[in-house]
C-alpha cells in the first residue's frame, strides 16, 4: 500500500500554494430548479470530506461557489487565474469532467485529477470495454445498443448511456414486457448481458501505471421499475486477503497508464469470477468515509505525488 504514498516533506518556509476545489453541482452546474437533490447532497459531502483532508495540509484552499452573474465556465476560468492547483469533481456524462479538466490544463495549472485525455477514454464505456479486452482484463461483453437490432429477449440485459455516471438511466431488461416499456433513449447507449453478482468498488490511487488499493467497498442497489438506485455503500467492507483486488487495480492502472490520482473501479463479483465494469476518474462516493474509516488522508497522498 505504501508504494506511492510518500509523506509530505514540503518546506514550511516555501510559498504556500493555493488550491481550488471545484464541485460541479454545488458550483452551479445545474439551474436551481433542476438540481437533483441526491447529487447536491453527494457533492456537498465530497467537498466537506476533501476540506477535512486539506485541513491537515499546508495549502490555502478555496471552494468555487455559484456566481449569479457569470456563467459557470466564465466563473471557473476566472477562479483559475488566482490558484496554483485545481481539484475537479464532476460527472463524466456529456463531456463535463473532461471539459473542466481541459480548462485547467489550458490555464497551465496543476490538475489534481486524471488528465482530460484519460478522462475521455474511461468516460466512454465502450472505449473502456475495448481497452480492457485488449489488455485481457476480465470484463463484461459490451456492444453499442442499436434500436432496430434484434436481441434475445429471453435473456437478461443491461442498457445504459455510453457516458453515464453512476446508475443514471440504466435499465434492467428481464422480459419481453420490459422491452415494450423501454423509454426513448436520447443519447448513444451500450448493451451488456446482465450478470447477477455483488457490486464491488475499489478506491485507488494511481500514478503512471502503478496502483495503491485503499479499500474494497460493497455497493447495495435497489431495483425499481427496472432501474437501479444506489441505496448505500459499505466502505472498507472487504479485506484483500489474497491480493486479488490489488491485482485488478494494478492491471487497470497498467492498461490506462495516464490515469492519475484517486480513481474508483466498479466490479461485478460472482462466485466464479470478478468482472471490471467501469472506471471512475474522479472522487467517488466511497471517498467520503475513507479518512474516518481508515485514517488515510487521500488529499495528502495526491498532493505528495505532485510536490514531493
Amino acid at each position: 500500500m505504501h508504494t506511492l504514498h510518500r509523506t509530505m516533506t514540503m518546506n514550511n518556509q516555501a510559498t504556500t500554494r493555493n488550491v481550488l476545489i471545484f464541485e460541479y453541482v454545488t458550483g452551479g452546474g445545474f439551474s436551481i430548479e433542476n438540481v437533483p437533490k441526491s447529487l447536491e447532497n453527494e457533492g456537498k459531502m465530497m467537498v466537506d470530506a476533501l476540506l477535512e483532508n486539506f485541513a491537515a495540509l499546508p495549502f490555502n484552499v478555496s471552494v468555487m461557489k455559484k456566481d449569479d452573474v457569470l456563467t459557470l465556465d466564465e466563473n471557473f476560468k476566472m477562479q483559475l487565474q488566482n490558484v496554483d492547483a485545481v481539484w475537479v469533481i464532476a460527472p463524466e456524462f456529456d463531456g463535463i469532467l473532461e471539459t473542466f479538466c481541459r480548462y485547467v490544463e489550458i490555464a497551465d495549472k496543476k490538475l489534481l485529477t486524471s488528465p482530460s485525455h484519460a478522462v475521455a477514454i474511461v468516460a466512454n464505456k465502450f472505449d473502456t470495454f475495448m481497452r480492457l479486452e485488449a489488455a485481457e482484463i476480465q470484463t463484461i461483453p459490451t456492444e453499442i445498443f442499436r434500436k432496430h437490432a434484434i436481441y434475445d429477449k429471453t435473456r437478461e440485459w443491461i442498457i445504459k448511456p455510453i457516458d453515464g455516471a453512476g446508475a443514471e438511466n440504466t435499465f434492467l431488461m428481464t422480459s419481453p414486457e420490459n422491452w415494450s416499456h423501454l423509454p426513448p433513449l436520447d443519447k448513444p447507449s451500450i448493451i451488456q448481458p446482465h450478470i447477477d453478482g455483488e457490486k464491488i468498488s475499489l478506491s485507488c490511487i494511481v500514478d503512471r501505471g502503478n496502483a495503491v488499493l485503499l479499500c474494497v467497498n460493497l455497493q447495495i442497489f435497489d431495483v425499481l421499475n427496472n432501474g437501479f438506485y444506489l441505496k448505500t455503500i459499505h466502505v472498507n467492507e472487504r479485506e484483500d486477503k489474497n491480493g486479488d483486488y490489488l491485482k485488478i487495480a494494478s492491471q487497470v492502472a497498467k492498461a490506462f497508464p495516464d490515469l492519475w490520482g484517486y480513481i474508483g473501479i466498479d466490479l461485478i463479483q460472482t462466485p466464479q469470477a470478478c468482472f471490471v465494469l467501469e472506471i471512475n476518474p474522479r472522487l467517488t462516493t466511497s471517498f467520503v468515509q475513507i479518512e474516518s474509516k481508515l485514517a488515510i488522508n487521500v488529499a495528502e497522498m495526491v498532493m505528495s505525488l505532485c510536490y514531493d
